[in-house]
């Protein structure tokens, strides 16, 4: 499978035409608030997300719980404000924990902070890990699919769409196919003090650490980002063909490499991201800034 340009980084989802059941909705929002083990037997819930209809193993799910999102697209799908820590959350196939304000569910800005939690073996795999490592030891093997995002924030576009405010803190992010931490659009995000561990040299997926895209703002501060590492094929476009016309592999304009990144800013103003005392060592490359949305 090949790797992903960045200038087309797209987190591609794929289309489930499923009915939300509200009645479904209604019982597992209710039983989030008594908080709870989620576990593979328990069915996923279908919603209606900003990234179309996706199954979640969980809603705002409060502080301590253990979600099982095997089987699941989501593990646990955040959409009102909340503050929670020490969640741990595996085996979802696109995200961790989504924080999403512009699903069908949300009904305007919400404020969401994160800490303590633990998310992993994220995105389409075999096997398992853990705990953070890039060694051989680890069982988890990703497929390649352009999907896993440990945790996501995302406020949506359109008129369904509501500012997202948050912060993530002192949270262990690793075992994800694609991505650790995605914030996107109107999102202005704190995150500080985390540990993000890609799979190390992968030849078949070119993950990033921390990506803040599309417009979205905030602070990046004291996180530890590693083992993001793309060594397959290099200077062509995600459809397989060459970098466009009249620019052949060795010639690729600046950014239309595939390439793996610690921190990437991308089709964003980097003036309106803080960033400070980042060790973003053992990466294809510590930081990637692409001001522009691709055209070509």
């Amino acid at each position: 499978m090949k790797g992903v340009c960045l200038v087309r980084a797209r987190l591609g989802l794929r289309t489930k035409v499923v009915a939300v059941v509200l009645v479904l909705v209604v019982s597992v929002v209710a039983a989030v608030g008594l908080g709870f083990k989620a576990h593979a037997a328990l069915a996923c819930t279908p919603v209606l997300t900003s990234k179309g209809t996706l199954s979640t193993a969980a809603m705002n799910a409060p502080s301590g719980s253990t979600i099982d999102a095997s089987g699941c697209d989501i593990g646990d799908y955040i959409f009102t404000s909340q503050s929670v820590s020490s969640v741990t959350v595996h085996d979802a196939t696109y995200y961790g924990i989504f924080v999403d304000g512009g699903g069908a569910l949300s009904t305007g800005p919400i404020t969401v902070s994160i800490t303590g939690a633990k998310i992993y073996n994220i995105g389409d795999h075999t096997g398992a890990c853990t705990a953070p490592t890039t060694s051989t030891a680890c069982t988890f093997h990703a497929t390649g699919s352009q999907h896993g995002i440990g945790l996501r924030f995302d406020s949506g576009v359109g008129s369904a769409a509501h500012a997202v405010y948050g912060t993530v803190a002192t949270s262990n992010i690793y075992s994800y196919q694609k991505g650790g931490i995605v914030v996107n659009y109107n999102s202005n995000v704190t995150t500080i003090g985390n540990l993000i561990t890609g799979l190390g040299p992968a030849d078949f997926i070119a993950q990033n650490g921390i990506q803040y895209s599309r417009g979205a703002v905030g602070t990046i501060r004291g996180n530890t980002v590693s083992g993001n590492f793309y060594t397959g094929q290099q200077g062509v476009l995600a459809d397989g063909t060459s970098c466009g016309p009249g620019h052949p592999v060795s010639t690729c304009p600046p950014g239309r490499l595939y390439v793996s990144v610690g921190l990437l800013l991308f089709d964003i103003d980097p003036n309106n991201i803080h960033r400070s005392q980042n060790d973003l060592s053992n990466n294809q490359r510590p930081a990637l800034v692409i001001t522009d949305s691709p055209t070509g």
